[in-house]
């Protein structure tokens, strides 16, 4: 009994001193004079963003101006079409000279729909917005916060 627990006891001290580990800290790396790739690709993706976004602007204006434009044309001739209308019922006597002028009136009113829903197929689609790209991630050891609570 006494040779099995001393045989346990040495083949367990041999085992542990056969697996230890040492450990080296590697040395501290010195600051490099020039920015880490990832953070140079993401600055020229910003700068490529912000160009992209200016021209995003730009197309997204000249688009309301142009819808502007339509609904404006749009918006004058039917008001000349109801002002020509007014005049015509007046010196209309018989019902169906009235009649007739209503029908020409909603007819003009019709097309006048027709060509500015054409005129805003005619534009496409509005512009798609660039995406921004993503910061790279920090790859310094994380602190934690404690939810913002302050230690007292």
């Amino acid at each position: 009994m006494r040779s099995t627990r001393a045989a346990q006891v040495a083949l367990l001290s041999v085992l542990f001193s056969s697996c230890t580990f040492v450990a080296h800290a590697d040395p501290t790396p010195s600051p490099s004079p020039f920015p880490t790739t990832s953070t140079d690709s993401f600055k020229t993706a910003m700068e490529q963003y912000k160009k992209d976004r200016e021209a995003f602007n730009a197309a997204v204006r000249d688009r309301m101006q142009k819808i502007r434009f339509i609904n404006q044309t749009f918006d004058q001739s039917v008001k000349k079409a109801r002002q020509d209308s007014r005049i015509a019922m007046q010196a209309a006597v018989k019902p169906d000279q009235k009649s007739a002028i209503n029908g020409n009136l909603k007819t003009i009113i019709a097309t006048a729909i027709t060509v500015r829903e054409e005129a805003l197929l005619a534009l496409g689609e509005p512009p798609e917005p660039p995406t921004e790209p993503l910061r790279p991630a920090k790859s310094g050891p994380m602190m934690k916060d404690n939810g913002g609570k302050k230690n007292r």
